[in-house]
């Protein structure tokens, strides 16, 4: 992995301290440390704000649509329509 881009904080001692333990404990440096806390927790942040959950309800009411066979609306079948004129096929 080419490590070209910095990223610099600020830190009290405690806390730095803290990440020494850490790193050490793991065997690898503050820096590789942080690096790769920092994705978890990144990933974790990313994932939990792409997930949703639904009431009882709610998800009985999806899994029902779900379970439907898909009927388009006129609007829908409005615009198929005027694209098979429009469009030639070759």
């Amino acid at each position: 992995m080419a490590t070209t881009d910095r990223l610099d904080l600020k830190l009290s001692s405690s806390d730095k301290q803290l990440l020494q333990q850490a790193a050490a404990i793991e065997g690898i440096s503050v820096a590789a440390f942080v690096r790769l806390a920092a994705k978890q927790r990144a990933s974790e942040a990313i994932q939990l704000d792409r997930a949703f959950s639904l009431s009882r309800r709610d998800y009985e009411t999806f899994q029902a649509a779900l379970a439907e066979p898909f009927r388009p609306n006129e609007a829908l079948l409005q615009a198929l329509n005027q694209v098979q004129t429009r469009v030639q096929r070759v």
